[in-house]
């Protein structure tokens, strides 16, 4: 087990957020197509959502995308999270950036750390090279499109 697994088990356990521990990312190709578009189609502003998804067998598996009520520009996009449906598979988030940067501004890493386990941002040319992942400490994870 490497330090950074080890690391990643026990703050799931101190966060009890255990239950959700996995090593793999699967994410399916349909959801990738319907972000791709949408990021496109929003710019040059962004677009937010919320991914939906399960963890089986050390694999979370997104197969969704769940949109709450917000704002967006080109300087950012804003959920508003208490408006959230009373679900249990919500794994993350997927926002896009109207540049060429995929990398989390403060106020993303904020978010990421109080809202899920897995998130992406995708940046221009809005293809899937473009998608960058994180976990919810920021740190760049990778994720597979099946």
């Amino acid at each position: 087990m490497t330090k950074q697994s080890m690391f990643q088990r026990i703050m799931s356990y101190l966060l009890g957020t255990n239950k959700k521990i996995f090593q793999e990312v699967h994410i399916d190709q349909e959801v990738v197509d319907e972000m791709l578009q949408i990021a496109q189609e929003a710019y040059p502003n962004e677009f937010v959502a919320l991914l939906q998804g399960k963890t089986r067998e050390g694999v979370l598996h997104i197969e969704g995308l769940i949109f709450l009520p917000g704002e967006t520009s080109n300087q950012g996009a804003v959920m508003k999270i208490f408006m959230m449906p009373l679900v249990d598979d919500v794994a993350g988030s997927v926002h896009s950036h109207p540049g060429y940067s995929a990398s989390p501004s403060n106020a993303d890493l904020f978010f990421f750390s109080k809202n899920g386990l897995f998130h992406l941002i995708i940046s221009q040319p809005y293809d899937e090279n473009s998608i960058i992942a994180y976990n919810s400490f920021g740190e760049q994870i990778d994720f597979k499109i099946v």
